[in-house]
């Protein structure tokens, strides 16, 4: 009977521990190497015309990664291990948290409104007697992917930072360690591995960079995102295009495989130790709210605004007046359902496969990076391995959006898994439990918060996705974040403002809903 029984949790564990891997073999390897196939091959001609590309690619992803950092870490030591005042940290992570869920277009709107030509910060700079250009320099791809991606340092870092046992700290300072020798010595070796995966994400998304050098650089400074696209939609260079897709999957895994380093898992409850607010912390938000925060305002605004930057209402009255349909290929109402759809349906399927894999992994089953293979291949390749498979559009578009997020929630789930006593599970095993007892009654309420915010970063992901998306959508099958591409491509902006404004009323309200319902455990 025994041996029956515990046949039988075998064959479970193994099914449950097949399911993710079962997906990104069907999902996301078949239709990549199918691609590969009817592409016709390697193309070595198409690295060479594309080797500038390449190495600016590099390059930039590089400058850009550093200087996130640069932000990104400050601005994680401030949360995670500073006495900062409640309202201000729930404040500070909604406001630097939506960046990163944002459409790389809903982003550059706000720029064009603060870094443009009659931009706030342009206007300034002309006043006081520097005619400086930003918009559509090396600078404004910089400022663009340090807007978009500090959010990960902050994320990463700051809750390894408040993580962090008190306890080291305290005992390295008994034994006479300065500031600096407890820094360098004690919490450094402790956040590396948070600190590497935070640069690694940064630079996989820097790397892969679609909207922000198209639209703030221009075509000058084109990466290879952008390179893949052109060739797949454009001109209809298949082969080259699935060359460049190969170089970028295998650049970015060498990467991925040099900055990994095993992660140590920490009892969760532990004494914290927090500093004194310190002075340059201010510092720090004056230039946070200068770079980051008033561009995240003003595109919050943008429907409110006319072209010289003035309050008015044209906009809204234009978005329910115009033929949206014959602007962008769909109506208002057809672009809200498919938005819907695809985001509810791609941010189910990347939670439940998620959970499974999240659970493995924080058991140390190194097997489950296979999760993160997703982010080392960008939205567009991902989309264009869909290209020549013959299944509806709108199934097309929810598998890409699963696998597009499914890093990022993979990340969150982990942290919850990671985050449950072992103790407890075991205690519900000793009485009888059974595994799917134990993860409905214990595991899922414990993990609810972490759950609703894998959910939440997903959906509005998903809802902001851009490049993968035009790589597949046919109207009337398309979201939001490609129809206002389309209206600013079409210089229709006070339309594609005014669906901006509606865009970030819902994103903030999700991220509000998210520190609500965030405990506060080391209150």
């Amino acid at each position: 009977m025994r041996m029956m029984q515990k046949k039988k949790k075998l064959i479970i564990s193994y099914t449950t521990a097949s399911i993710p891997i079962l997906y990104l073999t069907v999902a996301l390897l078949i239709p990549f190497i199918l691609n590969l196939r009817f592409a016709g091959g390697f193309s070595f001609d198409a690295l060479v015309d594309n080797s500038s590309k390449i190495k600016f690619t590099i390059y930039q992803a590089f400058l850009s990664s550093v200087l996130t950092a640069l932000l990104g870490i400050p601005g994680a030591y401030l949360v995670g291990r500073t006495k900062i005042h409640p309202v201000v940290k729930k404040v500070f992570r909604i406001m630097s948290s939506i960046p990163f869920v944002l459409p790389g277009i809903t982003m550059a709107i706000g720029f064009f409104l603060v870094f443009g030509n009659k931009g706030l910060y342009s206007q300034l700079l002309r006043f006081l007697g520097f005619d400086v250009r930003i918009l559509y320099t090396f600078t404004a791809v910089l400022l663009g992917h340090v807007f978009y991606n500090f959010p990960l340092f902050i994320r990463i870092v700051g809750e390894a930072w408040e993580n962090m046992d008190g306890y080291l700290i305290e005992a390295a300072k008994i034994d006479g360690a300065s500031k600096w020798q407890v820094f360098s010595k004690v919490e450094v070796p402790v956040l590396l591995p948070a600190i590497l995966r935070a640069f690694f994400l940064t630079y996989i998304y820097t790397f892969t960079s679609f909207s922000v050098v198209l639209i703030l650089g221009g075509i000058k400074y084109s990466t290879l995102e952008v390179a893949i696209y052109m060739y797949s939609r454009i001109t209809f260079d298949f082969k080259a295009a699935s060359t460049l897709m190969l170089f970028q999957l295998l650049f970015i895994s060498i990467i991925g495989f040099f900055t990994s380093v095993k992660r140590e898992r920490f009892e969760k409850y532990h004494y914290r130790h927090l500093e004194k607010f310190p002075l340059w912390g201010y510092f720090f938000f004056v230039i946070s709210a200068l770079l980051i925060f008033v561009p995240l305002i003003y595109s919050a605004l943008s429907g409110f605004l006319d072209y010289y930057g003035k309050f008015s209402l044209t906009n809204f009255r234009m978005l329910f007046s115009e033929d949206l349909e014959y602007l962008a290929g769909t109506d208002l109402k057809s672009m809200i359902f498919y938005t819907f759809i695809i985001a509810l349906s791609s941010s189910l399927i990347s939670v439940v496969i998620t959970m499974f894999a999240g659970y493995y992994s924080s058991k140390g089953k190194r097997l489950y990076y296979l999760v993160l293979i997703p982010a080392a291949m960008s939205s567009v390749t991902i989309a264009f391995s869909y290209v020549f498979i013959n299944i509806p559009v709108l199934l097309k578009l929810i598998i890409v959006h699963s696998l597009i997020n499914l890093p990022i929630v993979f990340g969150i789930i982990e942290t919850g898994w990671r985050n449950i006593p072992q103790s407890i599970i075991d205690a519900a095993k000793v009485d009888g439990a059974s595994a799917m007892k134990w993860v409905s009654k214990i595991a899922v309420p414990m993990m609810r918060n972490y759950i609703f915010t894998a959910f939440v970063y997903s959906f509005t992901i998903s809802v902001g996705e851009t490049s993968g998306t035009l790589t597949l959508a046919e109207p009337p099958i398309t979201t939001f974040s490609a129809v206002v591409f389309r209206l600013m491509s079409s210089r229709n902006t006070e339309i594609a403002m005014a669906l901006n404004t509606f865009y970030f009323v819902f994103v903030v309200s999700l991220f509000i809903i998210i520190e609500i319902l965030r405990k506060e455990e080391h209150a």
